[in-house]
């Protein structure tokens, strides 16, 4: 699944991180502009994890939204690299956004933030085909972390090209 090193904490392949062709120096460059779709009924939370998350450099929030075919649409139209959704938006159907997509392209990754997390909606988040869960009161700064850690991992290269962020395996 994995060459012989690994993005820190993902199981991604070597050959599928953007890198940087051509790079001979030893400066970091960075290089990839990572967009993001931010789906909640709650138009405070969006707003204040849009202002965060556009603090990063290279990443840009490209849409919002709080309903399931809105959602959707925006996700098929714009295709961002990544969408932060809550599975119960205004009309309930936020997990029916994940299974809607994965049947009509490759899905982004998809960060899941659950306002009271149980057992049964990580599990269902995950069959759905979320790449993470987290507790939208209490792990907002996760869900920071990971966009930072995920926007690191596709852009930083060294001077040989090769991903920053590795770990033997």
């Amino acid at each position: 699944m994995c060459d012989d090193r690994c993005v820190v904490g993902f199981p991604l392949p070597l050959s599928s991180l953007d890198t940087a062709q051509g790079v001979r120096s030893s400066i970091f460059r960075w290089n990839y502009s990572m967009t993001i779709i931010l789906a909640d009924a709650d138009a405070h939370f969006r707003d204040r994890l849009k202002k965060r998350l556009e603090r990063i450099v290279g990443v840009h929030v490209v849409g919002e939204s709080s309903h399931f075919e809105e959602t959707t649409a925006m996700i098929l139209n714009r295709k961002p690299d990544i969408v932060i959704l809550n599975s119960s938006l205004q009309d309930g159907r936020g997990i029916e956004v994940l299974r809607h997509i994965k049947r009509f392209m490759v899905p982004p990754t998809i960060i899941v933030v659950e306002d009271y997390p149980l057992q049964d909606d990580e599990t269902a988040s995950s069959f759905a085909g979320a790449d993470f869960m987290f507790e939208k009161a209490t792990d907002d700064q996760k869900v920071i972390d990971t966009v930072r850690l995920l926007h690191v991992s596709h852009s930083r290269t060294d001077a040989t090209g090769s991903p920053i962020a590795l770990l033997d395996r």
